[in-house]
């Protein structure tokens, strides 16, 4: 199985080791990768998400021509628990294409036409967090997924 995050600008130091502690950790579940793409933050906000949406357009279409199934994360979707994230990986891997592409959107968040898409959409809950600190959490949910599925003690 393979599963790539987009994500948008670099790790700040403070998140490194939380995130490579997960990342490392997923890798020796399945191929994963992160994709990080440089965020345009300007004054003038519309620009900065039809930017934004432009770059990600591009990297998703490639992986999407690649036979990976975009999940978007986005706080106004559904909620979902471990459970669910488990049951959206494990299908995928089990009558899917075996390819997922979980993209967390730029600070001024997902443009309308791309939220039109017909792509599944999650949310962890209706929090706010920083970028980063999601990154964190996400890396750590698909770790317990496969966890779960592995029918390890992790998840309690």
């Amino acid at each position: 199985m393979k599963i790539k995050i987009i994500c948008f600008n670099k790790v700040d130091k403070e998140f490194k080791d939380a995130i490579k502690y997960y990342s490392d950790k997923v890798s020796k579940l399945c191929n994963f990768e992160v994709i990080e793409l440089n965020e345009i933050s300007t004054i003038n906000q519309t620009k900065n998400m039809i930017e934004n949406m432009k770059v990600l357009n591009q990297r998703l279409n490639t992986l999407i021509e690649n036979r990976f199934q975009p999940i978007v994360l986005d706080v106004n979707s559904k909620v979902i628990d471990s459970i669910e994230l488990k049951n959206i990986i494990e299908h995928n891997k089990d009558v899917g294409t075996g390819n997922l592409v979980f993209i967390v959107g730029p600070s001024d968040g997902f443009s309308e036409e791309f939220k039109q898409n017909n792509y599944t959409k999650i949310s962890f809950g209706k929090i706010t967090l920083p970028h980063i600190l999601f990154r964190v959490v996400l890396f750590e949910q698909i770790y317990r997924s496969f966890k779960i599925m592995n029918n390890d003690k992790y998840h309690k």
